[in-house]
């Protein structure tokens, strides 16, 4: 495997020179301490890969459920904005804690050179190996915020369009602008989550409902009217998908005793390959069979 090849270019960098204290490193030590057996090659690189992998949010993630979580378009682009401050924050406060650590890393290597007492000279080098693995971890957080800055700045520019930044800025800076959009969306805000209670349970649950009457009777009228409005248009749609399920389904199970299904099965399968026919079969299922 693939993963072959990199274990070998990895165990090449086990030699106690490297800056750096990597899983090949740990399982040397643990020779003499508690062996870890069984491991394969592959296991290797992948613990060693994982190490170094930041793990952040998917640009998708970042555009449905955290800039879309809103209901208005300048609401959307305010919350990707905030995120973008909150990550050019961490991006700051991590490159300084990685300078710093580097600078820790280069006093304890002084103080390795110049101690002569050997106890403290092996207690000098476990802190550097724990220095080694603390830039790690500033190494990933420094990549995991650059690549979501990147992620939320795509997101901005292709929602901004080619419009100039100063007035871009200005709709978040004038007053008025934010005024009226903040009114917008609390009307919309709260009639959505109006339509959600009445296609749930058929009415304007208590806390929503309190929002609403602190709401001017105008806005009062408007989210009603679009919360109405939504949940009947939703009630409607969701009818017909309902009516052809009971179709699609009646012809899939025919003949079929009754069962259940593979749940992680089906729904990956659908999303996977299944989105424009809407079939509901597993991905451990023949596509076709009794």
């Amino acid at each position: 495997m693939e993963m072959d090849s990199l274990s070998e270019k990895n165990l090449s960098s086990t030699d106690s020179s490297s800056d750096n204290y990597n899983i090949y490193k740990v399982l040397e030590d643990l020779k003499d301490i508690d062996p870890w057996e069984g491991l394969e090659n592959f296991d290797k690189s992948l613990m060693d890969w994982a190490e170094k992998v930041p793990f952040g949010q998917s640009d998708f993630q970042n555009t449905y459920y955290v800039v879309n979580s809103h209901v208005t378009p300048w609401r959307q682009m305010r919350q990707a904005i905030m995120e973008l401050q909150a990550r050019t924050n961490a991006v700051q406060k991590v490159t300084v804690q990685y300078k710093r650590n580097l600078n820790d890393i280069a006093r304890i290597k002084h103080e390795i050179e110049n101690e002569e007492d050997e106890f403290q000279r092996k207690d000098l080098e476990c802190q550097l190996e724990i220095l080694y693995l603390d830039s790690q971890i500033w190494k990933n957080k420094l990549k995991q915020s650059k690549s979501e800055i990147e992620g939320f700045m795509r997101i901005i520019k292709q929602r901004a369009g080619d419009v100039p930044v100063e007035e871009f800025i200005k709709q978040f800076d004038d007053p008025e602008i934010v005024e009226f959009e903040e009114h917008k969306y609390w009307i919309a805000r709260m009639a959505k989550q109006s339509a959600i209670d009445l296609l749930t349970t058929g009415r304007i649950q208590a806390g929503n409902l309190e929002s609403m009457l602190q709401m001017t009777p105008e806005d009062q009228a408007a989210v009603t009217d679009l919360a109405l409005t939504y949940s009947t248009a939703m009630n409607h749609s969701i009818g017909k998908f309902k009516e052809a399920a009971e179709n699609k389904v009646e012809g899939m199970l025919e003949g079929r005793p009754a069962e259940m299904f593979d749940t992680a099965g089906v729904f990956t399968d659908y999303v996977s390959h299944n989105i424009d026919q809407r079939s509901l079969q597993s991905s451990d299922k023949p596509e076709t069979g009794s």
